[in-house]
C-alpha cells in the first residue's frame, strides 16, 4: 500500500493482493485515526459480500472469486469497537458481462488496484451492541 496526505485527507492505493479490510484497518492503527470515511473505485480478485438477514440475526455472505471484478462503488466508515476498529463498508461491483451486485462487505482482495480516500473525523465514536437489531452501531 501506498499512500499520501492531502490536506486533512489520505488517498491510498492499495496494492495487488492485498487485504482491503486489513490494510485499512492497519493504516488506521499506525497513524492514530479513530473514525474515518472511506471512498474508492479499482479492481478486485475476490470479494465476500452479503446482507444482513435481521429476523436470523446474521449476516449472509457469498464469495466471488471466478474473475476480477470492478469496483464500481465502495463506500463506508471507520469506527471504533470493543478492543478494536471496525471498518464498515459497502459496495458495488461488475463483473465482465457488466452484471452488477453488492451489498455489506467482510473482505476483499485486490485483483489490480483500489484508490481510497480516506478522510479522519476528529471523533471517537464507538460501535455498541444493539438488542433489538443484533448489530454494533453507532453509538451517537
Amino acid at each position: 500500500m501506498r499512500f499520501l496526505k492531502v490536506d486533512e485527507r489520505y488517498i491510498l492505493r492499495i496494492e495487488r493482493g492485498e487485504l482491503v479490510h486489513a490494510t485499512i484497518h492497519e493504516f488506521c492503527n499506525q497513524h492514530d485515526i479513530k473514525n474515518a470515511l472511506v471512498s474508492g473505485i479499482g479492481a478486485v480478485e475476490w470479494v465476500r459480500c452479503g446482507y444482513y438477514d435481521l429476523e436470523a440475526r446474521e449476516y449472509r455472505f457469498k464469495e466471488y472469486d471466478s474473475e476480477v471484478v470492478e469496483v464500481t462503488s465502495y463506500l463506508g466508515n471507520v469506527m471504533q469497537k470493543e478492543e478494536g476498529l471496525f471498518v464498515h463498508a459497502h459496495a458495488t461491483f461488475s463483473d465482465t458481462k457488466n452484471q452488477v451486485f453488492g451489498g455489506h462487505v467482510d473482505e476483499m482482495r485486490v485483483g489490480v488496484v483500489l484508490e481510497v480516500a480516506l478522510t479522519p473525523l476528529a471523533s471517537s465514536i464507538k460501535r455498541t451492541f444493539d438488542d433489538d437489531t443484533g448489530l454494533y452501531l453507532m453509538d451517537i
